[in-house]
């Protein structure tokens, strides 16, 4: 039997989480075209880069799984829950990076000077591991409380809180949890320790969203 359900995820796929990150990238790219005199275009950059996008693929994640409107046959049939949580976790990473290097490309054109965030390594982790971390953390939260609500609350949550409190998430012990520190702070002597605990993190998520998967009755 064919296990690879790429065809069904796609056929499933909502059309709102193609439109909503889509969306956004707009938002920003006029943004940046209207207050360019205004306010710095890196500003606006990175905060769509490496703020924006990842509150964006957590609330798309915690939608991805739960949201399917025929989960009951989805269940019954011979898939692994590692496939079904790697198509849909994927292809939102997918959405969201073509967005971020979209805007770069179009930052880039507009003379955008993105070297204050160090090589172009270093740009792309930016957006990436605060990215990684927050569909990881919207799939583990709506698949911990089996609903989609909470994945998003809980992505919300933690988003508001390090950006109101990032200056203090950079200096004390929780700086190894700083999503943002990438895009805010690319200086910050514990950069790249802060990218493996955030990449170490999100695989612990995965894994225990993997392990939940597995009690389907939950769900249905």
């Amino acid at each position: 039997m064919k296990r690879f359900s790429l065809k069904y995820t796609l056929l499933t796929y909502r059309l709102d989480q193609l439109w909503f990150p889509l969306a956004f990238w707009a938002f920003f790219v006029i943004l940046t075209l209207l207050l360019g005199e205004q306010v710095d275009d890196f500003d606006i950059a990175r905060a769509y880069i490496g703020v924006a996008i990842p509150l964006i693929g957590g609330f798309m994640a915690a939608y991805a799984i739960l949201d399917d409107p025929a989960i009951e046959l989805r269940f019954a049939t011979p898939i692994r829950a590692a496939q079904i949580l790697f198509e849909r976790t994927a292809l939102i990473l997918l959405v969201q990076a073509v967005c971020a290097l979209a805007f770069i490309l179009f930052a880039l054109f507009i003379g955008v000077d993105f070297s204050p965030l160090g090589s172009a390594l270093n740009l792309h982790l930016s957006w990436l591991v605060p990215t990684v971390a927050m569909i990881a953390l919207g799939t583990f939260g709506a698949i911990l409380g089996a609903q989609t609500m909470i994945g998003s609350f809980l992505v919300g949550l933690v988003w508001i809180i390090e950006v109101i409190i990032r200056d203090g998430m950079a200096v004390n012990n929780w700086k190894y949890a700083y999503i943002f520190m990438g895009i805010l702070s690319p200086e910050h002597p514990d950069l790249v320790s802060n990218q493996i605990a955030l990449f170490g993190a999100s695989a612990v998520f995965l894994f225990f969203t993997w392990l939940l998967l597995h009690r389907q009755e939950r769900y249905i």
